[in-house]
């Protein structure tokens, strides 16, 4: 039975942030898990790290991109199955950090509810990244800062905080049409951080092209104009 399971985040796309705990940590475990989505379909996470770990073991976990809780639940314990049944320890990669939206997430709970000894590697969060793209600071001194996937209640938070970002851009447009007051803001658009085809702009509503930055791997970060 395995002794030891590592969730570790690889960060955001370029191989070189990733992190020395995290190199280290891959290095040593006697089994590397990488969840996929599709069979077939290449995995993010593992594309980061592929160089570090040519002479690991490696297997993939299937985690449809499905809403039916319980075919999930299916795929989550099927993974578990298979993790368990490894000896000593392994490492679960996950593309960004493991805490946030993650992929690891799923199978976290189950391993914890188990009695699995769970460690968290962390890695660098597209939202930093995204942040340092853009050139700007997420927060500063006493402001607020909020985060929504897919732009969820934009309308409701968005006079609340001085900074909210939006996880995935799809909907982003019509969700900012309806604000009224949307010219009191900056908005950074990012797409793909720090990989070859990054793609960044930042402005007023009415300047930017919201069709480009349609992506799995987008965000954006809307701040208050300050006065």
């Amino acid at each position: 039975m395995v002794e030891k399971v590592y969730g570790v985040g690889v960060g955001v796309g370029d191989e070189k942030l990733l992190t020395l705990k995290a190199l280290e940590v891959l290095k040593k475990v006697n089994k590397v898990f990488v969840p996929i989505s599709k069979k077939g379909k290449k995995s993010i996470a593992y594309e980061i790290v592929k160089d570090y770990i040519k002479d690991k073991d490696v297997e993939e976990l299937l985690f449809p991109m499905i809403k039916d809780k319980e075919k999930l639940k299916e795929y989550w314990n099927d993974a578990l199955k298979k993790i368990l049944n490894e000896d000593g320890e392994v490492a679960i990669i996950t593309i960004g950090d493991p805490t946030l939206y993650s992929t690891f997430s799923y199978i976290w709970k189950l391993l914890k509810e188990n009695g699995i000894n769970v460690e968290i590697i962390n890695g660098i969060s597209s939202i930093f990244a995204s942040a340092s793209a853009l050139n700007i600071p997420l927060v500063e001194g006493d402001e607020k800062l909020c985060i929504l996937p897919q732009g969820k209640d934009l309308e409701k938070y968005i006079d609340e905080f001085d900074t909210i970002i939006v996880m995935k851009t799809k909907n982003l447009k019509e969700a900012l049409s309806k604000i009224k007051n949307k010219d009191d803001y900056i908005i950074g658009l990012v797409k793909r951080v720090t990989f070859d085809d990054e793609k960044v702009a930042i402005g007023k509503f009415d300047e930017l092209n919201f069709d480009e930055f349609n992506d799995y791997l987008s965000l954006a970060i809307i701040k208050k104009v300050k006065k």
